[in-house]
C-alpha cells in the first residue's frame, strides 16, 4: 500500500478511461459511414444519378455538373460518359432504352446507370472533395 503505487494505479486507470472514451467517440464518428456503406452494399441494382444525388440533397443535373467539374464524366450528345481514368473501375453500365414520342416515332437512347461499386466510388471521391451525403451532414452539423 505504497502511496506512489496507488497514485500510479489511479493515473493508469484515468488514462485507460480517457482512451476508452476517445475510442467510443471515434466509433460514433465512423458509425454513419458504416451504416451508409452497408445500406449501399445491400442493394445490387443499378441506380440513376438522380437516385445517388438525392443522398446528397441535390438534383441529378446538379450532381452530373459536379461530377463533370471533378473530372469524372463528360457529356457526349445526351449521354454522360466516364473519362478514361474512371472507365475501367466498374462504376457504370449503359442501358439502352426505346422511347416512343407522342408523334409515334421511336428513338433509342443510351442511359448511364451506376453500380453500387460506382456509388461507393463517388462517395469516396465526393467526400475527398468536401461533399458529404445528408446522413453524414446531420452528424457533423
Amino acid at each position: 500500500t505504497d502511496p506512489d503505487t496507488i497514485i500510479r494505479l489511479a493515473t493508469t486507470l484515468k488514462q485507460e478511461r480517457q482512451e476508452k472514451l476517445l475510442l467510443k467517440q471515434r466509433v460514433n464518428e465512423l458509425q454513419p459511414k458504416a451504416d451508409y456503406t452497408d445500406s449501399i452494399l445491400q442493394n445490387k441494382e443499378l441506380v440513376t444519378i438522380t437516385f445517388i444525388a438525392k443522398d446528397y440533397g441535390m438534383s441529378g443535373s446538379a450532381m452530373n455538373k459536379l461530377l463533370h467539374e471533378l473530372g469524372v464524366q463528360y457529356k457526349q450528345g445526351k449521354t454522360w460518359l466516364l473519362y478514361s481514368k474512371h472507365q475501367k473501375k466498374g462504376w457504370t453500365q449503359s442501358e439502352t432504352t426505346r422511347i416512343q414520342h407522342a408523334d409515334g416515332t421511336n428513338e433509342v437512347v443510351a442511359n448511364t446507370k451506376w453500380t453500387q461499386k460506382g456509388r461507393l466510388g463517388l462517395y469516396e471521391l465526393l467526400k475527398d472533395n468536401g461533399v458529404l451525403p445528408l446522413i453524414e451532414q446531420d452528424q457533423t452539423a
